[in-house]
């Protein structure tokens, strides 16, 4: 009985990402923004993985490795990721002056985070995925996280052609200066413009 409600679970939640996730890709879609069409593919990957893990995952449905030292390094790496995404979060809400949508942005934000690293957002969704696939250690997570790891990676490459249109020269130079995701180069530079 147990069994079967994870699984009726499981099927409700994965019926809900998708659906919300669907809807987000639609506009993506419809407003040719590629970038929201990958980072929100690649979400729903993302959860659905979760919600598999966590339901069905944990009853024995499939066969896991358990390392545990390989867990550790996934909850360790929440850490960062919990970090990138809200400072990301909070920057572009805050500083980056929106108009209609909370996060998307009028203004080019070249601080804080941003002054490190260009695409925080899907660099933090980027080490969630190689969390869960470090936390699942089974077949199903690999595919599944490196699948959603995939997307948000070529998200972060459409962000940069959507914001040359966007911000023009502006953001041109500022892809000279910030690495996309080499947080160590990122503050390195930051360090050497100071």
């Amino acid at each position: 009985m147990m069994e079967l409600l994870a699984y009726i679970l499981c099927t409700a939640i994965c019926a809900l990402i998708w659906i919300w996730n669907g809807r987000c890709i639609a506009q993506g879609i419809k407003e040719h923004v590629i970038s929201e069409v990958y980072i929100h593919v690649g979400m729903g990957i993302f959860f659905t993985l979760l919600t598999f893990e966590l339901t069905v995952g944990n009853l024995g449905a499939w066969a896991r490795l358990d390392i545990l030292w390989l867990q550790i390094i996934g909850f360790v790496l929440y850490a960062p990721a919990i970090y990138l995404v809200a400072a990301s979060h909070k920057s572009l809400e805050y500083k980056g002056k929106p108009t209609s949508e909370r996060l998307a942005t009028t203004k080019l934000i070249d601080t804080g985070i941003y002054s490190i690293i260009r695409q925080p957002m899907t660099l933090g969704m980027a080490f969630f995925s190689v969390a869960i696939i470090l936390l699942g250690q089974s077949v199903l997570s690999v595919i599944l996280g490196a699948s959603s790891l995939f997307c948000f990676w070529m998200s972060a490459r459409a962000e940069a052609e959507y914001n040359i249109r966007k911000f023009g020269a502006k953001y041109k130079k500022y892809m000279e200066r910030v690495p996309m995701w080499n947080f160590l180069k990122g503050a390195k530079n930051k360090k050497l413009s100071s």
